[in-house]
């Protein structure tokens, strides 16, 4: 009879236990992981973004919001991407790529970025149980060398005739050394 009120005691002291964990592990507890150093874009040029969830999990039913201050730079809800609340800079140039959501990683593209897009970004999921984000530090720098082949024309050509001026001052004092030598 013991045995059987101890075996009472333990069941109703590990069912609750038990309910309680269940939805602690259908909740899907995860952390946000973004690049541990600052993306680097150039004026005019597209920046990528990148986050994911640890432990590995889909996230094609969560909502990610990627932030600029309190600006919505990016939503994706329900599925599918919302530019209702988007921030009106920001509205044309911004895609989720969403090639891995179903392991938990995603990519902001910025298209045409521009020096006001420098700056610390927040990529936050939600999924209802739980919530979490991380920062992604953006550095936009001027496109001089990179995006103006024209620049690297003028650079040949600079060369190109400095040498020539440098051979024919060369030319000349030879010629001018020759003629004092006759004289």
């Amino acid at each position: 009879m013991e045995l059987i009120g101890l075996s009472c005691h333990l069941f109703s002291f590990l069912v609750p236990i038990l309910f309680l964990e269940i939805p602690t592990l259908a909740s899907g507890k995860f952390s946000v992981i973004g690049p541990t150093g600052p993306i680097q874009a150039s004026v005019g040029e597209v920046a990528e973004l990148p986050c994911y969830l640890s432990p590995t999990q889909s996230a094609e039913h969560m909502g990610v919001v990627w932030f600029q201050s309190t600006r919505v730079v990016h939503l994706y809800q329900d599925g599918e991407d919302q530019f209702g609340d988007q921030d009106p800079n920001y509205q044309g140039r911004t895609e989720l790529v969403r090639d891995s959501i179903s392991s938990g990683n995603v990519t902001l593209k910025i298209r045409d970025m521009r020096f006001l897009d420098e700056g610390s970004y927040k990529c936050h999921f939600e999924n209802g149980f739980n919530q979490d984000e991380a920062d992604v530090m953006l550095k936009v720098s001027e496109y001089l060398i990179r995006n103006s082949p024209w620049l690297w024309e003028i650079s040949g050509i600079l060369v190109v005739s400095w040498a020539f001026e440098i051979g024919i001052a060369m030319y000349f004092l030879w010629i001018l050394l020759r003629c004092q030598g006759c004289c």
